[in-house]
């Protein structure tokens, strides 16, 4: 299901756990924004940077440590870096950007007493790309 909406949001492709794209992919990427929100193998994507110039830029936190090959990044040349959030600065050079490129996220406007069950959706990944937002007024109805 991430793959079909990654694709209906204009992507060309993507990239899942499987080695064998990961290693078909090798020096591609000059960036990769890795949101994912637990701990997970990050070698393989690592891998998939263009040498010299590529970077991986974890977004948000987990507690356990990455293991990171060392050696391929030095002979390389690519990156790690993170960010929690990035700031007000950043997040507004973000929305500029979306702006001008006409980037929006795709959104269903809610009712808030269905607010728990658009987190279920969000929870199990059956939303997709699709954000929630909760109409304002609909809070005094609860």
């Amino acid at each position: 299901a991430k793959k079909a909406d990654a694709e209906a949001l204009g992507a060309d492709f993507a990239v899942m756990t499987d080695e064998a794209v990961i290693g078909s992919l090798g020096r591609t990427f000059d960036c990769i924004l890795d949101t994912v929100a637990v701990h997970h193998e990050i070698n393989g994507i690592i891998s998939t940077l263009k040498a010299y110039t590529g970077v991986l830029v974890l977004i948000g936190g987990i507690p356990q440590p990455y293991a990171v090959a060392g050696f391929p990044m030095i002979f390389n040349g690519t990156r790690v870096e993170g960010t929690f959030i990035g700031g007000c600065a950043l997040t507004q050079e973000m929305l500029d950007f979306c702006h001008a490129h006409k980037i929006a996220p795709e959104t269903e406007i809610i009712h808030a007493k269905d607010a728990e069950a658009a987190l279920h959706k969000l929870h199990d990944s059956s939303a997709g790309a699709k954000r929630f937002v909760i109409r304002s007024e609909t809070l005094k109805e609860m």
